[in-house]
């Protein structure tokens, strides 16, 4: 409540253009205008609200989202819950300018923010992968999901190197000292069956104790495609002293499925292929399993109102044994005699990563040249082992028709390994970061000095990058609640599985951004809209003089426009409103068209969402919600050769609570619209249909 209390009071003194210092925020919560504070505060900490106003992933320090400069979007849970989310890309439809990657590709590509690769991270530290791609299996024990937009490479970096386009912070909720949390189970089409539960409670005094888990097993409207999957998240908190907490948190994951590898999309969107048919050889196939687990150490702790210290470690290990088989065009065409009879190629590969993190940071609030400071500086360090072992002949084991498939292609006998990849990646890294308020002027720069070492054997690299990543931002209050901003920052990555004549440079990009951020509590809105323009340089292009191998001489660029709304006028009811407009092409290449649009990445995507919710009367405890997600075409590869046309699909929730029971009922592409979305494997354009219409019942009881 204190908190809430002294951002009321910064933001009448912002009003004034006063200057403001702690002590002067103290005084103004202990005066004056306490009963008035209490009426405000308490829309936004209504239970169903899906508005933040703040947020700790940007800039590591908790910041009103307005005072930051960057576009930042946060998905807190209760939209998650609202909206029966139960992947990452289900809830990620909720930004503007983001292309979620599909469950069932989770292994081959990251989503994609701002026409440029991201990465996924947890509370503040990467996993999942070496490179932070894949999507977690269970949103269970998520308490938001924050999407940071554009290069964030002075606060963050290991794996691989530092975002070069977007990162997403993925918060898990923390053990609670009253006791609480629910169970559920949710089923439906696809032969759907998803217990799942969260539970909280202290064990002692000082201890505090949490356990989420979930498990799902489904099939698919994919021809012999069906997955497993399970999640458990043990936490526990401990009071060490009245300032100092320690928090141990758990994590293992396991997922199955067999691998999908896509249609031919040419064939496909011209209506000449079995929508569903299943382009491998199933008899024998075993599944792709993604097995990890990971340990975090947290400890935080206060020396005083003004200076405090957080620490946080973790290991990760994962183990991807990968079985798939697919048609390969480009080496194995089908005859022309008969068109949508494809060989079919089977691949065995396994993958391993073993990751060690650790970031430190200091944060000093201090009354200095003439305004308020937030001071942070800490360091990092990362080291991850990556190793993978494929087993590919490049021998057919069959063909089948996809246009009238019939399933009896065996999978055969995996051949022996005769492709290894072996990566060393250790980086690190230092940083500062000072957060200055002056009146209605707030500045955040920061600088992170880099040490990227990257061994990979079978490239025979062994390199150590050095790199200096700067970050200004500023923003400035209008009027109360609204703000203008302007950004620069710089992302930092290295080159990997390069193969050239002269050794790989890092990765570099560059993103400029400016708009308005909105925080109008008397009517409900808050968002961001923002124009930008975001360069990656050093990309990896064939060398003209030697076919064999590549020179790092491209160059991509993404431009747009973007707006993230929220308006919530009353306690029952919310609508979210978002809409990008990106321009991402190739501006450099040796290869490929300048002008080329780069794949996924739609010119035009948004999505709008309703919810209403009846607070009293006879039908208190009904809620509807409703939305509409749409993207306009989107190319398959480059260069440009086929495009998907775009879609818009429709999904509704219904939910009635009593007691401590909630009914839910919801529904996907509920139009049933047949569509293909782009896929990707290996690199020749092909495609997947989209989910048909789709309803899922929950049951929810809470403890």
């Amino acid at each position: 409540m204190m908190n809430r209390l002294a951002t009321v009071a910064v933001a009448s003194f912002a009003a004034l253009g006063a200057p403001l210092h702690a002590q002067e925020t103290i005084s103004a919560v202990d005066t004056t205008t306490l009963s008035a504070i209490k009426v405000t505060g308490a829309r936004y900490h209504f239970s169903a609200s899906i508005t933040e106003l703040d947020s700790s992933s940007a800039t590591r320090t908790d910041t009103p989202l307005i005072e930051v400069p960057q576009s930042v979007q946060v998905l807190p849970h209760a939209l998650i819950a609202a909206q029966d989310a139960r992947t990452l890309s289900d809830a990620l439809v909720n930004v503007s300018g983001v292309t979620p990657s599909q469950p069932e590709e989770n292994l081959f590509v990251a989503p994609i923010v701002r026409g440029f690769p991201a990465e996924i991270y947890m509370d503040g530290l990467p996993m999942y992968s070496s490179g932070a791609a894949n999507s977690p299996t269970s949103l269970v024990g998520i308490k938001r999901i924050n999407v940071l937009k554009g290069p964030t490479s002075t606060l963050y970096g290991g794996g691989q190197g530092s975002p070069l386009g977007g990162l997403i912070n993925i918060e898990s909720e923390k053990p609670e000292d009253e006791a609480g949390g629910y169970v559920a189970i949710r089923t439906g089409s696809q032969g759907t069956v998803n217990p799942y539960f969260d539970l909280t409670g202290p064990l002692t005094s000082t201890t505090n104790a949490r356990i989420a888990g979930e498990y799902q097993r489904n099939g698919s409207w994919i021809d012999k495609v069906k997955g497993e999957r399970w999640s458990v998240q043990p936490s526990l908190s401990f009071q060490l002293a009245p300032k100092t907490v320690l928090q141990v948190q758990g994590q293992f994951n396991h997922s199955s499925q067999l691998e999908y590898s896509g249609l031919p999309a040419a064939q496909a969107l011209a209506g000449e292929l079995d929508r569903y048919a299943f382009p491998g050889a199933p008899v024998g196939q075993p599944r792709t399993q993604n097995d990890s687990q990971l340990a975090t150490v947290k400890l935080r702790h206060e020396f005083s109102n003004s200076l405090r210290l957080a620490a946080t470690g973790r290991y990760y290990n994962s183990r991807v044994p990968e079985y798939g088989s697919f048609i390969y065009p480009e080496l194995y065409p089908p005859n022309p005699a008969t068109p949508t009879t494809y060989p079919i190629l089977p691949l065995n590969l396994l993958t391993t990563t073993s990751e060690s993190a650790l970031d430190v940071n200091v944060l000093a609030k201090v009354d200095v040249l003439g305004g308020y400071h937030e001071i942070l500086a800490g360091a990092s360090y990362d080291h991850t082992n990556f190793a993978s072992d494929m087993r590919f002949d490049g021998v057919p084991v069959g063909s089948i028709d996809l246009a009238s498939p019939a399933y009896d292609l065996k999978f055969g006998v995996p051949t022996p390994v005769n492709l290894t990849q072996t990566n060393r990646y250790q980086t690190t890294a230092a940083y500062l970061q000072d957060q200055a308020t002056y009146g209605r002027l707030h500045l955040t720069g920061s600088l992170r000095y880099t040490q990227l070492h990257l061994r990979e054997r079978e490239q025979g690299t062994n390199e150590t990058y050095h790199h200096v990543s700067p970050r200004i931002g500023a923003s400035f209050d209008l009027v109360p609640g609204v703000a203008a901003y302007a950004a620069y920052a710089t992302g930092f990555r290295g080159a990997f599985s390069y193969i050239g004549l002269e050794p790989p440079k890092p990765e570099t990009s560059r993103n400029i951004e400016g708009g308005l951020k909105l925080a109008l509590e008397d009517i409900g809105v808050s968002g961001t809209i923002a124009v930008f323009e975001q360069t990656r340089n050093n990309v990896a292009t064939p060398d003209p003089t030697n076919l064999l191998y590549s020179i790092q001489s491209g160059q991509q660029r993404a431009r747009g426009f973007e707006t993230d709304l929220v308006w919530e006028p009353v306690p029952a009811f919310s609508l979210l409103l978002n809409y990008a407009y990106t321009r991402a092409e190739v501006t450099k290449n040796n290869a490929i068209p300048m002008g080329d649009t780069l794949p996924r990445v739609p010119k035009h995507s948004g999505r709008i969402a309703a919810r209403y919710r009846v607070l009293s009367g006879p039908a208190q405890g009904l809620s509807f919600g409703a939305g509409i997600t749409a993207f306009s075409a989107r190319g398959l590869t480059l260069p440009n050769t086929v495009t998907t046309p775009g879609y818009a699909l429709v999904d509704a929730q219904a939910a009635y609570t009593f007691d401590k029971y909630t009914i839910t009922l919801s529904g996907v592409n509920l139009a049933n619209r047949h569509a293909y979305a782009p896929y990707q494997y290996l690199s020749f354009p092909v495609v997947m249909p989209i989910q048909p219409r789709s309803v899922y019942l929950t049951l929810k009881v809470e403890i």
